[in-house]
């Protein structure tokens, strides 16, 4: 064996290969990124791995054959440290966010029955977000649950004191989209009732109210739902006009009738009153005068039929702003749009330096009355005094 030896590592100087594994070598091996030297030798592989203690603290026994063979190739410098943890678990998971990533994956495929499941839970888990009474709101909106989406919008308002706290500086658009939602389901609820010939719930006005208080914060927050708004707000205020104008109508209307009723009346009773021998001479008086006075009549209201008839004001004729018929129209240059000027002018002074649809800059000196506009609504008004009231 010992020859055999001899001959396996004649090529090598120094002791024998029980005194190289078991002590120092003469000419130590070195491997600068192993912990390991192999001699390959036809037919075996030898090994020689130095003890390494990596944990100079306690008393590791030295590996056996087997581990040796199995730790080979997994070097000290690959394995993981024990305080390292992977990338996710640094972040924690928002169970309610995560519920309202859910609503909003939904509801982006227009599955809003599951949306306004998954903002439920969301609102469950955290319940003093106003995002998710929002994002429900807007799902109830879509599936015309009009009384659900009021519900929502003025429990999300509450929680941001209906816009006027000071916390709802940080986030304006969501004040802006409760006002919005509420007030389209309140407009909503008006449209279909009048639809189907009931009366309303009587929130028109409320419904106007909300669609101002979100225009105004989107002209504020230079929102890209300004034209948006604006048209809906624009069409409350026509509803509410054209419903107070047929009311008028209709009132011109019955008095009509109570005064064709009350002369015919009156001409009855005088016929019945008459006697006998001048029966019939004073009785064909009688109702000769009664024609008059119901020709009379008739006439009256004939000339205020031509003035009560379907009462609109052009669009043109109206601010971009309150909406309201224009006094001193003038003309925002960087635009060509045209505002009232008491109304742009508040805008520059109070909100900022803007033109409020186009978001472009704009200065007082720059505006330019628009003299054609304003004669055409001085006559126009002139001949409808009914459109102050517009």
């Amino acid at each position: 064996m010992d020859s055999f030896l001899d001959n396996l590592f004649g090529s090598l100087s120094g002791p024998r290969p029980n005194a190289a594994i078991l002590g120092p070598p003469r000419k130590p091996l070195r491997c600068p990124n192993a912990a390991a030297a192999q001699f390959r030798i036809p037919g075996r592989v030898l090994v020689l791995r130095p003890i390494i203690d990596n944990n100079p603290t306690t008393n590791a026994p030295p590996m056996d054959s087997r581990s040796a063979s199995h730790n080979n190739s997994y070097s000290s410098s690959s394995r993981p440290s024990a305080n390292t943890t992977p990338s996710f678990a640094d972040t924690p998971v928002n169970p309610a966010e995560q519920a309202k990533l859910e609503g909003n994956s939904h509801f982006a495929n227009h599955r809003y029955p599951e949306a306004i499941k998954a903002y439920s839970v969301a609102i469950i888990r955290n319940p003093g977000n106003p995002v998710y009474y929002s994002n429900r709101a807007l799902c109830h909106l879509r599936l015309e649950e009009w009384l659900h989406t009021v519900d929502d919008c003025e429990r999300g308002l509450e929680l941001v004191g209906g816009g006027s706290s000071p916390g709802t500086a940080t986030n304006p658009g969501i004040v802006m989209k409760l006002w919005y939602y509420k007030g389209q389901a309140l407009l909503a609820m008006e449209e279909k009732a009048e639809e189907e010939g009931r009366d309303g719930t009587g929130r028109l006005g409320e419904a106007i109210n909300c669609l101002k208080k979100a225009f105004d914060l989107s002209i504020k927050e230079k929102s890209t739902y300004v034209e948006e708004i604006s048209e809906k707000y624009r069409s409350a205020k026509s509803q509410r006009f054209e419903r107070q104008d047929r009311k008028r109508r209709e009132d011109v209307s019955d008095l009509h009738r109570y005064l064709v009723r009350l002369v015919e009346r009156d001409r009855d009773r005088q016929v019945g009153q008459l006697g006998e021998s001048s029966a019939a001479l004073d009785g064909e008086g009688v109702k000769l005068e009664a024609a008059q006075r119901i020709s009379e009549i008739e006439a009256l209201f004939s000339q205020a039929n031509e003035n009560s008839k379907r009462r609109y004001v052009p669009d043109a004729f109206l601010g971009k702003i309150s909406f309201e018929i224009m006094t001193d129209p003038v003309v925002s240059p960087p635009s060509g749009i045209t505002y009232d000027r008491a109304e742009i002018v508040s805008h520059l002074q109070k909100i900022g330096k803007w033109d409020p649809l186009t978001r472009q800059p704009l200065h007082e000196a720059q505006l330019v009355p628009n003299l054609a506009l304003k004669e055409v609504i001085d006559e126009f008004l002139s001949q409808n005094g009914w459109a102050f009231d517009y």
